[in-house]
């Protein structure tokens, strides 16, 4: 008897040992990975993305391991080593017991449903367009409208800046140092230039100031821009800018404040990298511009910052998301008549560290009370969704979606690499055609291209053919698509294309 109370006492201490331990590794793990940004949970990736890919990276950042600088290019070790810590922010045994922890938590796979069936797009008639500056593998790298000119400017990975009318006919070109990514357009063209267009840290970017459609160096040691607007935030008469520095393991979002003869001090309102895009607008209506931005590597969020003068500005943070999630998009409109903007949010930047299929990924509303608290009223799944703007397309007066997917499902749903939502009485119906498929769309613009009072969409591809099927990309080199011209007829009779 007293033997075997004896063992069911030293089991009894095995198991109380065994769940302190446990409860030790999931407070080191929330401790220490909602320090820099919000916690990610388990759940969200499987085990062996975990412990293969993300974790590992995290012990780099975090300087348990540095042994990633010895395969990093020469050019970006020192802005990379910049960002790390002097001396590592946990120690080696504490970091392990994280690692046991996800390990134990994550599921051993992620399961994901294919996605749902879609109805045939019969609202837009689809042009595939062919320019004729592109090779056999379209790289664009930006597509922007300029309507007041009624010209389309396009940039490539090979550097070249191109303007179009639009009916496709060739402007004007100029080759620029790298990618462009952004234009402003007033008071004049101002170009975000990246430098380097894959993932780096190289102060490499620059704004370019058009002048007779050629390009004058503005500002230069830009950590890979991607996105720039233009304001007078301090009402001094001279146009800012506003410039979206995505970086890598560095950069930042930054006011460039003009002080005349083509001489810029940088404020900056975040020194997180991953900026994206910023809308800029007097959101509090003291008449003095604010800005809305997004931010999505590591500590995803959006934030609005607030100007109070002289470039101070106060930061709320109005969303904020898991570490993985992959923000890539946001639009704002007011979906439902209230008064107050809404938020549309796009999540599927699928390229890093765990490149798997997410059930998380998609599209989704976040409804405003008035008080700028946001609550999710409406998600769709959609697979590496990257981009999607909100826009009354079919005049009816609620408001539609067009959205794409750079990292779609390509084997079970190529085809969802561009949705249209119909909004029927507060539904959002999804449309697909299969033409989606001659592509890899990275930019959506929207205009009124043949003038006859609603709004056509303009897909841009960069086909990059890594996780693509090799049917998909030999149908891509056999027809070259540049852009799909979704052709909106509203006011005709609706055809299946």
């Amino acid at each position: 008897m007293q033997k075997q109370l004896l063992i069911i006492t030293l089991l009894g201490a095995l198991l109380v040992g065994c769940r302190n331990e446990a409860q030790r590794e999931e407070r080191l793990a929330r401790t220490y990975c909602s320090s820099c940004h919000q916690f990610p949970e388990p759940a969200l990736l499987d085990k062996k993305t975990w412990t293969q890919k993300v974790l590992p990276e995290m012990a780099f950042r975090m300087g348990v391991d540095l042994s990633q600088l010895f395969n990093m290019p020469q050019n970006d070790y020192p802005f990379v080593s910049a960002t790390l810590p002097n001396s590592p922010m946990i120690s080696q045994q504490d970091w392990e017991a994280i690692v046991r922890y996800f390990e134990r938590e994550a599921p051993d796979t992620i399961l994901v449903a294919a996605p749902a069936p879609t109805k045939a797009l019969t609202q837009f008639k689809v042009e595939a367009i062919t320019l004729p500056a592109s090779n056999r593998f379209p790289l664009l790298s930006l597509l922007q409208v300029d309507t007041a000119n009624n010209r389309i400017f396009t940039s490539n990975r090979s550097n070249w800046l191109h303007q179009w009318n639009y009916l496709f006919e060739a402007i004007d070109s100029t080759q620029l140092g790298s990618p462009a990514s952004s234009i402003t357009l007033l008071p004049e063209p101002v170009v975000a230039a990246m430098g380097l267009m894959d993932p780096n840290d190289q102060p490499a970017g620059a704004l370019l100031k058009l002048v007779n459609g050629k390009p004058q160096p503005l500002i230069d040691s830009l950590k890979r821009p991607v996105f720039v607007a233009a304001a007078d935030f301090n009402l001094d008469n001279l146009t800012d800018y506003v410039v979206c520095n995505f970086g890598n393991y560095g950069g930042n979002l930054l006011i460039l404040e003009n002080m005349g003869n083509q001489k810029f001090v940088r404020h900056v309102l975040s020194p997180l990298p991953g900026a994206r895009k910023v809308i800029v607008r007097d959101f509090n209506n003291d008449g003095l511009p604010d800005v809305l931005a997004q931010l999505t590597q590591g500590d995803e969020q959006i934030s609005l910052f607030t100007n109070g003068g002289n470039f101070r500005f106060k930061i709320t943070t109005l969303l904020r998301f898991q570490s993985v999630y992959g923000s890539s998009y946001f639009d704002i409109i007011d979906f439902n008549h209230d008064g107050h903007f809404d938020i549309l949010y796009t999540n599927g930047d699928n390229a890093d560290y765990s490149i798997i299929l997410k059930p998380y990924h998609g599209v989704r509303i976040f409804l405003n009370d008035g008080k700028n608290q946001f609550t999710e009223s409406w998600f769709h799944y959609m697979p590496g969704c990257s981009w999607a703007v909100a826009r009354d397309f079919d005049a009816d007066g609620d408001v539609d979606i067009a959205a794409i997917a750079f990292f779609p499902d390509f084997k079970r749903a190529p085809e969802q690499s561009f949705i249209y939502f119909e909004n029927q009485q507060g539904e959002l119906v999804p449309h697909t055609t299969p033409l989606a498929k001659q592509g890899r769309w990275l930019i959506m613009e929207t205009v009124d291209i043949d003038t006859d009072q609603d709004e056509d969409i303009l897909l841009g591809a960069l086909n990059f053919n890594n996780g693509v099927p090799a049917n998909i990309v030999t149908g891509w080199k056999e027809k070259p698509v540049s852009i799909l011209l979704l052709r909106n007829n509203k006011n005709t009779e609706a055809i299946v294309y």
